[in-house]
């Protein structure tokens, strides 16, 4: 009988650190999943933000190839200052490590140079950081960075690749419209804007061929104007913008991509925080109120 019973004994216990170690397995992988969506995925924090990335304007450039305008940055910044709470601005700093945490923004104005790479089919997108300044050769051997030669401009700068996009870029892109003004950076079949859009921006517009430093600051900012100012879709701004033919180059047309974002309009983020904030303030007068009610 005493037998039996230490055999029921034995049986009880094993079912129970069968249980606890099942359990155990459970949470842990359970906390396994959370942290590997904390850190390969880390959301947004804080109120909207916009970007102005014009590395066009760097003293790291050569003259030769440096393009600054004042005003028309003034004026980007001045509109994108109706939408949204703070405005970065990136010059000298656009570099590499820079351009990995631009995930964090919801609008980008891209005013940069760009390399056209012909055998892979893509635009890699100029730092201000010059090759030999920085070692980066582990990412140049994975493909994740590559040369710009920009016409004129006797140094080499990193750019950055789709595959940085994808691979090197911290976190995901949330509803953001980027704005490249480049050259190509819409060339029909080349790949850039899908690593755009596989890593969560909403749209991407660029140009599909060559164009003209002037040009292209002028075109953009009137496209700012209606996306702004006149609270336009993306397709209504960019059908607005004409197209513009070079001499040497051909034609080139301001474009947007994905289809599926053509009724797509910048939201009013600086209201929506407002609206936000009053919010919550109104809750914890009224919480403050209940508690004294309480008491």
């Amino acid at each position: 009988m005493a037998k039996a019973n230490d055999e029921e004994d034995y049986v009880a216990r094993f079912r129970n650190r069968r249980r606890l170690t099942y359990l155990a397995t459970t949470m842990l992988t359970v906390i396994i999943v959370i942290a590997s969506v904390v850190f390969l995925y880390p959301r947004q924090t804080g109120p909207p933000i916009a970007a102005i990335v014009d590395q066009l304007s760097s003293s790291q450039l050569d003259p030769l190839s440096r393009h600054s305008n004042s005003t028309f940055v003034d004026h980007a910044k001045q509109l994108l200052q109706t939408r949204f709470l703070r405005v970065d601005y990136f010059s000298d700093n656009a570099t590499v490590d820079n351009y990995r945490s631009l995930s964090a923004y919801k609008l980008i104005i891209w005013r940069a140079h760009s390399a056209l790479d012909l055998d892979s089919e893509y635009v890699a997108i100029s730092t201000s950081e010059r090759y030999g300044t920085a070692n980066y050769d582990r990412y140049l051997e994975n493909g994740q960075l590559t040369l710009c030669n920009i016409t004129g401009d006797p140094n080499l700068y990193f750019a950055i690749t789709p595959t940085f996009v994808r691979e090197i870029m911290n976190g995901r892109f949330q509803d953001t419209v980027i704005i490249l003004m480049s050259c190509n950076g819409l060339k029909q079949g080349y790949k850039t804007a899908e690593s755009f859009i596989e890593k969560g921006a909403k749209a991407f517009t660029s140009w599909d061929g060559w164009i003209d430093k002037t040009d292209n600051d002028n075109a953009i900012s009137s496209m700012l104007d209606y996306l702004v100012t006149e609270n336009n879709t993306i397709s209504e701004a960019v059908s607005k913008i004409r197209t513009y033919v070079s001499p040497i180059y051909g034609p080139s047309t301001l474009r947007f991509y994905p289809i599926e974002a053509s009724d797509y309009r910048i939201p009013d983020y600086s209201q929506d925080n407002v609206t936000k904030g009053s919010t919550l303030q109104t809750m914890a007068i009224l919480k403050k109120t209940e508690s004294t009610r309480l008491c």
